[in-house]
């Protein structure tokens, strides 16, 4: 029996959270009579993580791809260069913006390198990109910094920009890519939520599946003409690129002006592989299957309703599904939380 990339189903997640706690909003007025909102810690009970998972379980989430893919939350400001970043400037064919994104790099104040990296980024930069010169003031250990040496000696070698990406391995000049393709999914998926909910509207894509009699899975791709008829189940948004479908209502529109604003042309295949992509479709809301939550450690209070403090959550997702979206649904919290929470 032989598996092939492409053959994984799903993944099966056992995840444990610790240290649980509610946040509960308050008001209060200001001396002009503004509503100032604030926000406290509060223990977490049974019937607070019961609902929580009896939703997701119910509703599903938004299917996000997660910042694994993406990069950091965030304001490029503070967080810095993003995979995204990179792929968007692959797509545009502008080779050596590309490199000169991955030589900058994330920011400093959430990501904290070694000293000899900290010059080697500064050399790049006050030399003019020259590649020799940031080279020899890479560290010593050939595990720091790989994509970056290998795209200092395929310019040292090369003095092309797409040669020398073309000297970094092919996953993962495809993931900065897919990166870029999966922020432009995350932005129409926000905003296809923010129109008309979990709603199936005309116009919409749909899936479709069907089995052949070897036993093979075929998914059709349709547009929806009698909403009524269509779950949002089965709402599918296209993850940008060549030969693919995009919706006929607004979100299709949507789709045309990022990539046009981003100056990225998807809807013809490039005869530059680092500069082309290959879409596909993904489901706009995901339910997990088996969702369950345990006890792990005693409670700290007894009772009808007990304090929980740490849980162990089960659940299982298809292929391409984030956990960590999951858990953002039902935490109901954001990748990047402003501000400060106050202790009861």
């Amino acid at each position: 029996f032989l598996l092939n990339r492409g053959n994984l189903i799903g993944n099966r997640f056992e995840v444990v959270l610790r240290n649980l706690k509610r946040i509960e909003r308050m008001t209060s007025k200001t001396e002009n009579g503004a509503t100032v909102w604030k926000e406290r810690t509060i223990p977490c009970v049974a019937s607070h993580l019961d609902a929580m998972v009896k939703r997701v379980r119910e509703f599903g989430f938004v299917n996000f791809y997660g910042e694994q893919r993406v990069g950091d939350a965030g304001h490029s400001s503070r967080v810095g260069v993003r995979s995204y970043d990179v792929g968007r400037a692959m797509l545009r064919q502008n080779f050596a913006q590309a490199i000169d994104l991955i030589m900058t790099g994330r920011s400093y104040g959430i990501y904290h390198p070694g000293d000899d990296e900290v010059k080697a980024r500064e050399i790049w930069k006050t030399s003019g990109g020259n590649a020799k010169a940031t080279l020899d003031a890479f560290p010593k250990s050939s595990s720091t910094m790989v994509r970056e040496r290998d795209l200092m000696k395929g310019l040292v070698r090369y003095g092309d920009p797409l040669e020398a990406i073309q000297c970094v391995p092919r996953n993962v000049r495809m993931f900065w890519i897919h990166s870029y393709q999966s922020y432009v999914w995350n932005i129409v998926a926000t905003e296809r939520i923010k129109l008309w909910g979990l709603h199936a509207k005309i116009g919409d894509l749909y899936e479709v599946s069907s089995f052949e009699q070897d036993g093979t899975k075929s998914d059709n791709i349709n547009v929806v003409e009698e909403p009524d008829a269509v779950s949002i189940y089965q709402v599918v948004l296209p993850l940008p690129g060549y030969n693919m479908k995009y919706p006929s209502n607004e979100i299709g529109a949507l789709y045309n002006k990022i990539l046009e604003n981003d100056g990225v042309n998807l809807n013809e295949k490039c005869n530059i592989h680092e500069a082309t992509a290959k879409g596909s479709y993904r489901k706009l809301i995901q339910k997990a299957s088996n969702l369950k939550w345990e006890k792990v450690c005693e409670c700290t209070s007894e009772g009808e309703d007990p304090v929980i403090d740490a849980v162990q959550l089960s659940f299982e997702l298809e292929s391409g599904c984030y956990a960590t979206m999951l858990l953002r649904e039902l935490m109901l919290t954001t990748m990047a939380r402003e501000g400060k929470i106050s202790a009861p």
